[in-house]
């Protein structure tokens, strides 16, 4: 399979994105959060939405402000061109393929069928896990054995495997428990039979009583029948003389509560004839009074208005005299601020220009303190002296030298080991000979005795015997070699250490090589001048801007001044028309016009007192003909009712002549008791019925619960067997999981074996893979021995880690045509760096497309293409990078 273009729009950061994708190594590089693990994430959605990965959900992809998600892909596989669209928010989806001519659906056009087809194609588990390197997979690897049994049971699908395991036990569980519940079931109705004989003869007894008392009942509600009419003939005379009574109360109430009206409408119509005489005197005086009140109305409202005007403008007035004179004083004190401005700016031209002498001296001290500052940081940073960082840089001259003859030494031992072990495996190729040989000497051709075959197996296994302490010789200049070297190496880490100092010591000597030209005593006097002076031109300068604020002032005081003269004009105008408007209704002073409404004031008062008189007098003649009316229509109501109370008595005696209470009582006790007895035959008879219902239904369920437990008998012997059969095939998958598991690893082994050799130029003999409860070992072989993963330097546990990886994906797919790394190593030391783009230049190149997404730059050395993405007022955008650049 080999990825071609990707197109993507409206996916999480990305709002439209194209990607190309190339044959050999596709390097994605970016910031985190700028957006490049999306466009892996988009790919695999592309591929496999919607069923996989099952924790996206289509608002979780939709970028912020965007419309709609859609996904494009174009691959290639087996030579046939490939094309997959996906639009997730409508969630419509096409397969295409390109027949040469043209592109032609390979599906139906929906989201299932196209997950369908492309499960066939290249299925999920074999692309997540054998093309699909997921971030953290090395690292955890390399992590612990723990973390490596974790990955490698992911890849593998191991965990389905001991799913199937526990999910069989909870069957065998549930078989037992339903075994269980079954024996209990049995074992609760074995009294069957005994059951059914006992509701049969209780039927039979119900069937009996119920027929005994079927013809009871019909006669009882004959007669109840009989006396009910009776009874109900009896209630109703009862309820037609109780109405008549209740009618003839209620009528001998309405009479006298007429009578009682009559009484009071007549008094009231009297009180209404005084009244009427007493109100029309008034209505009288109060014509009288209205000219006189009129003239105090119109004179009171004057004065009102005379007064409070006068007073508001009075004090109008009095309060523009004194704004006209706080204005004539402000503006003499402004034309004293002119010579003062002119002082401020002669004065402000001498400190511009002694400002403008002091501030070269003012930048020199700046520059000294600054160089001084940074001077004594670079003292601080400085952790060695002279003497320390000459000793150092010795040391580790000479631990370079010692390191590079300790190779020369471990390249001579390891020569010297490798004859020696040929020398042992020869000479116990030909013990071996020898013990077999009949005859003829397999070592020098004479005739082989026994005394010649025991001289010569003893002289090879002295021999041996030199070879094995020479070995262990060897071995043991090895381990002091290592042992030396590791030491050697601590030094050699210390050599980032001395290159600093260095440059701190150089940085140190051209500072203080500047310093020296500077006299800071003098400079630092100079700039306190400077910054003395400057604070002086600053605080002229903002009294320079008060005072020409000030005088521009005085045009506005001026014009305020005008429009105020005129306002207290047109005020004192007022007060005077004020005045004329006094005289002109006869007045020449307010005094008088009080006398003129004192000796108004009584006439008003009482006039207001009378103001409703002609209201009250015409409701008060309404009333009056509104009594008399009501009084008439009260004497024909009383009347009415007085006929009619007489009627209604007549009719009364009648009815009591026709009514027995004693018989009554009788006819109702006898109805009562009739009921009673008819329903408790009947309730005796329902539940004789109910009973033999029930009974019935009984019968019928224990009849059925005995077919059903000759069933349940059948069941328990088949769930037995079941649970036999779940245990054999329970213990078939914990035997096929532990041999898939071991073969695989086996497997796994020998590819990473090759890998690893290859990617170490054979420095190491091969790859160690021990399985574990919970636990998978990793190790390798080096000269004959196995070592942990401790003995690796950095670049080679990365070796290691992508071997193992890549063997994981190689045993799943059989070759590998794509393979996407997504942060292979995201934290890498300089060693692990170099490491990883030799491995791509070295290995990975033999893959034919090969995507990587890291945020590491080195990794461009080792790219055929660089993808740059970069996140640009929130939205990602992606650009090829130029190689070399």
């Amino acid at each position: 399979m080999k990825i071609e273009k990707l197109i993507i729009k409206d996916f999480r950061s990305h709002g439209l994105t194209k990607v190309n994708f190339t044959s050999g190594i596709n390097l994605i590089i970016g910031q985190n959060g700028s957006g490049k693990s999306s466009l892996l994430d988009a790919l695999l959605v592309g591929l496999y939405w919607p069923s996989k990965p099952k924790d996206l959900r289509k608002e979780d992809i939709l970028r912020v402000d965007g419309k709609s998600t859609e996904i494009t892909v174009f691959f290639e596989k087996d030579g046939i061109k490939y094309q997959l669209h996906r639009n997730i928010t409508r969630g419509m989806a096409f397969a295409k393929y390109h027949d040469g001519s043209s592109w032609k659906h390979a599906t139906e056009t929906s989201q299932k069928a196209v997950r369908d087809w492309m499960e066939k194609l290249v299925p999920y588990d074999v692309f997540l896990n054998a093309i699909y390197i997921r971030q953290g997979e090395i690292d955890a690897i390399l992590e612990s054995d723990e973390s490596r049994e974790k990955v490698v049971r992911q890849v593998l699908g191991l965990d389905r495997y001991e799913n199937a395991y526990k999910n069989l036990l909870e069957v065998r569980k549930e078989i037992e428990r339903r075994i269980k519940s079954t024996e209990d079931y049995l074992k609760s109705t074995e009294n069957l039979d005994e059951l059914i004989g006992e509701m049969e003869r209780e039927l039979s007894n119900a069937l009996k009583e119920i027929n005994e008392l079927s013809p009871q009942i019909p006669k009882l509600e004959k007669e109840l029948e009989r006396v009910e009419k009776k009874l109900g003939e009896l209630d109703a005379l009862e309820k037609e003389i109780n109405s008549l009574r209740l009618e003839a109360k209620e009528r001998e109430g309405n009479r006298k509560r007429l009578e009682t009206k009559l009484e009071g409408l007549e008094k009231r119509i009297a009180e209404s004839k005084q009244r009427l005489r007493e109100l029309e005197e008034r209505v009288k005086e109060f014509r009288k009074l209205k000219e006189k009140a009129e003239l105090y109305l119109k004179l009171s409202n004057f004065r009102k208005r005379y007064v409070d005007e006068k007073a508001r403008n009075e004090k109008l007035a009095e309060n523009y005299r004194a704004q006209i004179s706080a204005i004539e004083e402000r503006l003499a004190e402004l034309s004293e601020l002119e010579k003062r401005l002119k002082e401020l700016e002669k004065e402000r031209g001498k400190l511009e220009r002694k400002l403008k002498r002091l501030e070269k001296d003012a930048r020199a001290y700046e520059d000294a303190r600054s160089m001084s500052s940074q001077l004594e940081g670079l003292r601080k940073r400085l952790k060695l002296s002279r003497e320390e960082i000459e000793k150092l840089s010795a040391e580790v001259e000479g631990a370079k030298r010692r390191k590079e003859e300790i190779q020369v030494e471990l390249n001579e031992i390891n020569e010297e080991r490798g004859g020696l072990k040929n020398l042992a495996k020869e000479r116990n190729k030909a013990i071996m000979e020898l013990k077999k040989a009949k005859g003829k000497c397999p070592v020098c051709g004479r005739k082989l005795t026994e005394k010649h075959r025991k001289e010569i197996i003893e002289k090879y296994q002295a021999e041996l015997k030199n070879v094995s302490q020479s070995l262990k010789e060897l071995d043991e200049r090895e381990r002091k070699l290592r042992s030396e070297l590791v030491r050697i190496e601590k030094v050699l880490k210390r050599e980032h250490e001395l290159i600093a100092a260095k440059e701190l010591l150089d940085q140190i000597a051209g500072l203080e090589e500047k310093l020296k030209g500077h006299d800071l005593e003098k400079l630092r006097k100079k700039a306190e001048e400077y910054e003395g002076v400057k604070s002086e031109l600053s605080r002229l300068e903002g009294e320079l801007e008060s005072t020409k604020a000030e005088l521009e002032k005085a045009k506005a005081l001026e014009k305020k001044r005008t429009l105020t003269e005129g306002k207290l004009k047109s005020i004192e105008e007022k007060l005077r028309k004020l005045d004329e408007e006094l005289e002109g209704m006869g007045f020449s002073k307010i005094e008088e016009l009080d006398e003129k409404l004192a000796e108004l004031e009584p006439s008003y008062k009482r006039y207001l007192e009378l103001k409703n008189s002609e209201k009250e007098f015409e409701r008060e003649k309404n009333n009056l003909e509104r009594l008399t009316l009501e009084l008439e229509e009260v004497k024909r109501s009383l009347d009415a009712e007085s006929r009619a109370l007489k009627a209604l008595m007549d009719e009364l005696a009648k009815k009591e002549k026709l009514y027995s209470r004693e018989e009554h009582e009788k006819t109702r006790e006898a109805f009562a008791s009739l009921r009673e007895e008819l329903a408790g035959k009947k309730a005796q008879l329902e539940a004789l019925e109910k009973k033999r219902d029930e009974t019935m239904a009984n019968l019928r369920k224990l009849k059925e619960e005995k077919d059903r437990r000759k069933e349940k008998a059948k069941e328990l012997e088949e769930l037995k067997k079941a649970r036999e059969r779940v245990q054999e095939l329970r213990e078939k998958v914990r035997r096929y999981k532990a041999m898939l598991k071991e073969g695989a690893l086996a497997k796994v082994g020998e590819i990473a074996s090759e890998i690893f050799e290859e990617l170490t130029e054979e420095k190491y003999s091969g790859v160690t893979v021990k399985a574990e409860e919970n636990k998978i070992r990793l190790g390798v072989l080096y000269n004959g021995r196995e070592y942990g993963l401790g003995f690796l330097s950095g670049g080679e546990r990365i070796a290691l880690g992508l071997a193992f990886r890549l063997a994981l994906s190689l045993y799943l797919a059989g070759e590998i045509s794509l393979l996407i790394l997504d942060e292979p190593t995201p934290y890498l030391d300089d060693e692990r760096r170099r490491r990883l783009v030799d491995i791509m230049q070295r290995y990975l190149r033999k893959i034919p497309q090969v995507i990587v997404v890291s945020h590491d730059e080195e990794l461009k050395d080792a790219a055929d293409r660089v993808i740059r993405v970069s996140l640009e007022n929130g939205v990602s955008v992606v650009k090829e990078v130029e190689l070399g650049v």
